[in-house]
């Protein structure tokens, strides 16, 4: 039957050969050739093998039409020869056989419809250059993995390199090395959770800025100071009304009226007021006639107390006969 292909179907085997009858003198048409078809669906428990039978004479041709779905399990298919790949046993494929008169050569055609057909195996080494790879398409997953504590980076030298990290340690640039690990050191010290700790003396008075030291950050007892106000009822131009400015921010947290002449007559008296007249609780000072020199008489302001400098603290005082009665005020302050 001229101008018409001879072709054979064959099933697939799980393990085992299938022959082919190669017994044909060639010719120059395609026409001539043999043509045999594999179908079927199996799951290999051995190989399974496609294989020329009968004696071929030189250019003879068979073409293989591959349309079976084969499960390898570990195992091979081979046609004529040459193993088939794996990612093409479940997929549809033209085997072209021809004997050059010693051996048959084989090239295996997939059809380019499909998915998957070609494998790491049939990729040259260094083929997937830069240009064949698009932009952002290299995940995190495609990267080989670093390891714990490590990092990739570059020192002008070739390849890019890892870079291991150990617990509390930081990356620097070095100019000669690219990147190196260190620990902090000197005056300071931090831990992996990224607690920094500044080392007992490290603060200097050159590290500290002008101004920069406030009140606040005194301890206690250096936020302390005295103010000595005297206050006498010799006459009565010197009963009334007597104001200080305070020269800082501040808060009066005791006052102590030391008698420096005893009331004769009658008891004299001092409020203490604050920049805005309102008396500071607890602030009555009351020189009686029962006190003699040098006794002191103590009082605690508990509200009203504050002051801002330039502020003004006010002292009134009173007594019905003047003459006598005099005391010097310690006001005992906090630097706020």
């Amino acid at each position: 039957m001229s101008g018409l292909e001879n072709i054979v179907t064959l099933n697939a085997l799980a393990s085992g050969t299938v022959n082919v009858h190669v017994d044909k003198a060639p010719s120059a048409t395609l026409s001539s050739a043999t043509t045999a078809r594999i179908a079927g669906t199996v799951t290999l428990s051995g190989n399974f093998n496609v294989s020329p039978s009968g004696t071929p004479v030189k250019n003879t041709s068979v073409k293989i039409l591959w349309e079976a779905s084969v499960t390898l399990s570990g195992n091979s298919v081979v046609i004529f020869g040459e193993t088939v790949p794996d990612e093409l046993a479940a997929k549809n494929f033209v085997a072209e056989c021809v004997y050059d008169g010693a051996a048959w050569v084989v090239n295996i055609l997939p059809d380019f419809a499909g998915v998957g057909i070609i494998g790491e195996d049939r990729l040259a080494a260094s083929s997937v250059t830069t240009a064949k790879i698009a932009d952002d398409a290299i995940t995190l997953a495609k990267v080989d993995a670093p390891g714990t504590g490590k990092i990739i980076y570059g020192d002008g030298t070739g390849d890019p390199k890892y870079l291991t990290i150990q617990d509390a340690e930081f990356i620097i640039g070095d100019t000669v090395l690219g990147a190196t690990a260190q620990t902090i050191s000197g005056d300071a010290s931090v831990t992996k959770s990224g607690a920094l700790t500044i080392a007992n003396s490290a603060v200097t008075t050159a590290k500290i800025d002008d101004a920069a030291v406030t009140a606040a950050k005194l301890d206690a007892s250096s936020r302390k100071a005295s103010i000595a106000i005297p206050v006498s009822f010799e006459t009565a131009g010197e009963i009334g009304v007597l104001k200080y400015t305070m020269c800082f921010d501040c808060t009066v947290d005791a006052i102590h009226a030391t008698v420096t002449k005893p009331a004769v007559t009658d008891t004299a008296t001092a409020i203490f007021k604050d920049h805005g007249g309102t008396v500071l609780t607890g602030s009555q000072i009351d020189i009686t006639t029962g006190l003699v020199l040098g006794n002191i008489v103590t009082t605690t302001p508990t509200a009203n107390n504050t002051f801002l400098a330039g502020e003004q603290i006010t002292i009134e005082t009173s007594k019905t006969t003047a003459g006598s009665g005099n005391f010097t005020a310690i006001l005992f302050l906090t630097h706020d």
